[in-house]
Order: structure tokens, then sequence, then C-alpha cells
């Protein structure tokens, strides 16, 4: 394995300061690829970047993100053009009757949708703007509640895709027999503190008892001016939808979410094959009802493809730097460097804040626990240290990828369902991300002396 040194981490950091510098995310990942490619390949970086961007485009586990992610945008567009998420706003602005209350319904709204993180942020975005608005919030706050109750939650949860995606590598790395990977994940979740850190701190910004923070206050002020939606230099938002129904029911937004949510434990928490029926029921419901016309149905599909259409040409990016950064083997460099730092006492702290450092700079969270789980728990045994502490420690980290990245799916697919440009989001959230990490940190240093 060749060993790159210091400039394993430049592609990265590369990523990082130019997102920073110009508060965009498509030309920072363009360049964080090609950065990659020259160190990696040299004199053929060109030829490879376009295989990974070719195999980032292709491969099977993008591919999947893509079909999701598109399907969930025309699910959502046809609930929002047939006036369900409207009707369903209505109804909230019933009981809510405060700028605290409008928060916190967000936060117990996220708390309804835990089956998939990516279902979460594009769901509750979308539905709870009309409420947020209505009280004078800026959609930076707004898509810091969606997102800090999205993986964070989905991982304290044994029914939710991420659940289900971790206990097959549980088994596949011999810590249960084979088909008891759940109850093994059941033995972590005690564990997982950044989980129960992350919606914790979203719930307790929503009721005001934690200050604004950081570059949040910036958009606190803008909002008082009556000016809700950022200033988008990137052009990462999509447009907003409006209502096309003549009518509307609450059963229009009603129906879709409890379809999916079924059909996706139904089928063991495969959300492709969830949101493909959904959307043939969703189609087929709407029409019955004469909700839309046909010509309205397919309009809204293909603007439901269009709207989400950016957000995935920023995944594939990401996925493309995944591939370099493999290449240059960064997780194992960053916890190959780390581990003569590890004693059993304060393994979890180190091994924890090491992972998501690496999870922050790569923007993964799944393929980070392919690549880590598998050196991490040996490390764990040799050291002594609680198995399943271990296991969270991991599940934590790239809990934390996902919410702080600036480029994760799940910090684009929140900043999209909010109308808001994707670095704004990311930079006006990093503050409770580093309060949540910081927090989380300290807690796994107690129980590494405690277990």
């Amino acid at each position: 394995m060749t060993d790159y040194g210091l400039l394993t981490l430049l592609p990265v950091l590369v990523v990082i300061g130019m997102a920073i510098f110009t508060r965009s995310s498509f030309e920072p990942l363009v360049v964080g690829i090609l950065v990659g490619c020259v160190i990696a390949y040299r004199g053929d970086f060109m030829d490879k970047f376009i295989e990974h961007l070719m195999n980032a485009l292709t491969s099977r586990d993008s591919g999947w993100v893509i079909l999701v992610c598109m399907l969930y945008g025309s699910l959502i567009t046809m609930m929002i053009q047939s006036g369900g998420t409207s009707r369903f706003g209505d109804l909230l602005l019933k009981y809510v009757r405060t700028r605290r209350a409008a928060l916190v319904s967000t936060w117990v709204m996220g708390m309804l949708i835990f089956v998939d993180d990516y279902l979460h942020s594009l769901a509750v975005g979308a539905t709870m703007k009309k409420i947020t608005d209505k009280f004078g919030i800026p959609r930076e706050l707004l898509a810091y509640v969606v997102h800090a109750t999205s993986a964070p939650l989905c991982i304290l949860l044994p029914i939710s895709t991420w659940s289900i995606f971790i206990s097959r590598i549980i088994e596949q790395n011999k810590l249960v027999p084979e088909g008891q990977g759940m109850i093994g994940y059941m033995h972590a979740i005690p564990y997982m503190v950044f989980g129960f850190v992350g919606i914790t701190l979203a719930l307790l910004v929503a009721l005001g008892w934690i200050p604004i923070l950081g570059k949040m206050k910036g958009a606190i002020e803008r909002a008082k001016t009556g000016v809700l939606i950022p200033p988008d230099p990137g052009h990462s938002a999509p447009q907003e939808e409006g209502v096309v129904a003549a009518k509307s029911r609450l059963s229009y937004f009603l129906l879709p979410i409890a379809t999916l949510i079924a059909t996706m434990v139904y089928y063991d928490f495969d959300a492709l094959k969830a949101a493909i029926i959904t959307n043939f029921v969703t189609f087929a419901y709407y029409f019955a009802d004469r909700a839309l016309s046909l010509r309205q149905l397919s309009e809204a599909l293909l603007k439901g493809f269009n709207t989400i259409l950016f957000p995935i040409i920023l995944v594939i990016l990401a996925f493309a730097l995944k591939l370099v950064n493999d290449d240059l083997h960064l997780v194992q460099y960053v916890i190959h460097h780390m581990e003569p730092l590890m004693s059993r006492e304060l393994f979890p702290a180190i091994a924890f804040l090491t992972l998501a450092v690496i999870a922050f700079l790569t923007g993964s969270s799944w393929d980070l626990y392919v690549i880590a789980i598998p050196i991490i728990i040996p490390l764990a045994q040799s050291l002594g240290a609680n198995v399943w502490m271990a296991v969270s420690v991991v599940v934590c980290a790239g809990a934390f990828g996902s919410n702080a990245c600036f480029y994760s799916d799940s910090t684009i697919l929140s900043a999209a369902s909010t109308n808001c440009p994707t670095m704004t989001h990311a930079i006006t959230q990093l503050n409770y991300a580093a309060l949540a990490l910081a927090i989380s940190t300290a807690l796994f240093a107690v129980m590494g002396f405690l277990f």
C-alpha cells in the first residue's frame, strides 16, 4: 500500500478551505477530486478523474442514492402541488402560536419520520417551511433543526435504514451469529452518545435554552428584516414549488407518508423499493381523487427530478471524492497514526474524535462503517475495551460526519428541502455540530473509564 504521507489529507483540506472561501460546494469538490487524482496518479490524473466520475455515476451505491433522491423529490413535489403539505401546515398552525412552538413542532415531526435520513431531511424541511415562515424563522435555523434530527435519530432506533445496514456489518465481522445482527446493534445503542446529544441539542436550540451561535446570528438578524431565504451565490437551493391542485385534503399528505413508512418496513427497510411503490400509489390516488390531472402529475414527477438535480450532482461529486480518498487510503492513514495514542480508558474518546474528523473531512458515513469497523473492533479487543462501545464509537462518528460535513448527502438534502444554499446551511450549523462533538467526546472519555 503506497504511503502518500501528509499529502493524503490535501484533497479534503482543499475542499474544506475552498468551500469556506467561496461559500459554494460544486467548485471545491471538483478541484478536490483533481488534486487527489494528481497526487495518486500523477501523469494519468485526467484519465483517473474521468474514471472516478464515471464510477460515481454508475456504481451500485451511487446509483441507489440517485434513484432514491429522485423518487423522493418527485413524491414530495406531488405532495406539495396537491396541496397536501399546505393542508398539514394549516392544521399545525391552528395549534402553533409562537416562534418557539414552530421550531419545537419541527423537532417533533423529525422524531416521527425516523425510518430514513433522506426521507427525513426532504419531507420535514418541505413540510415545515410554511409554519416557520409564519413566525419569521430564517431557513438556516429550520435547516439546522431538520438536519440535526436526521442521522442522530436514525442511529438510535433499531428500525431505520441505518440500523439495518450497520447490523449487517456487525454480522459480517462475526461479532454475533448470523441473523443476530440487530440484537447486537441493540447492545450498542445505549452507548451512542452522539445520537442522544445531537437530538437533545436541537431541542434545546428550538426551545431557546441554548443561545444563537456563530453565523446563525446573522441569519436571525436578516430574518428580522423579513428576508427569510438567504442569498444563494452557489445556486445550490431549488426554487420554491407552489400548490397546483384546485382542492386539497389532509390525506394528500398523510397517505404518501404512511405508505412510504409501511412499505419500507415491509421490504426490510429497502428505501428504493418503498419509494417506487409510494410514487405509484400517490400518483394513482391523486389521479383517482382528481387532485391533479394526468398532465399535472407527470409534470410534478419531472419537476421533482429537476428540483433534486443539483443536489444529486453534488452527491455524485462527493462519491467521486470518496473514491479518490479510498485510493489515498485516508481512513487507514489517520487511524494508523492515532493508534499509538490509545489506551483502554482513552480508546472511546480518541477513536470517536479521530473517526469523526475523518467523517467530517470525507462526508462518508456508511462507507466509513465498512472500512473502520473491521479495524476498530480488533483494536478494542486487543486493548480490553468494551466491544459494543467500540461499535457505537464508529456509528456515532459516521452520524457526526453526516451532520457536519459541508458536502455530505444529508447536508445537501437538508439544505435543498429548506431552500437554503448548501454552504450557507453548512456554515451556520457548524457551531452546533462542534458543540455536539465536544460534548460527545467528553462523554466517551467518561464512559471509557467507567466501562
